[in-house]
């Protein structure tokens, strides 16, 4: 359950960090409400896992690879991503399979590669920031 709140706080303040941003709203419309200048909630930030080589496939069987991005310590996983590069033109040879969060505060991802001759990579991405307290708008 904490870990619910605290990701749907850090959306808050990204929410809100936009809605500063915005143009003007009609008349009509409530105004934003002003977040507290906290310095324990940290802005989030990409974390990239190292690129991981996909071997070629050997005709009957595509080569595999997984790849982690892991949060560094006191830092909470908030979202996450992965690409797979293409060792070459055929980019329909490389595919991206499962990308999703796993234990440890830390983004996985699994990719496969059909291309006989040229190996391919796989990067995560994982999305962290520190949070301290959760804050209620009023």
């Amino acid at each position: 359950m904490r870990k619910k709140l605290v990701v749907a706080a850090i959306a808050v303040v990204m929410l809100g960090t936009a809605g500063a941003a915005s143009a003007a709203t009609p008349s009509d419309a409530p105004a934003p409400r002003a977040l507290p200048d906290d310095k324990s909630i940290s802005v989030p930030h990409i974390v990239q896992g190292p690129s991981v080589s996909i071997p070629v496939g050997n005709g009957t069987y595509p080569g595999t690879a997984a790849a982690v991005a892991a949060c560094p310590s006191g830092e909470v996983l908030t979202g996450g991503g992965a690409n797979v590069t293409a060792g070459n033109s055929h980019s329909e040879r490389y595919e991206l399979h499962s990308s999703q969060p796993i234990s440890g505060q830390r983004w996985w991802a699994f990719g496969t590669n059909t291309d006989t001759v040229n190996p391919g990579t796989i990067q995560a991405y994982a999305i962290c920031a520190k949070v301290i307290k959760v804050h209620v708008l009023p």
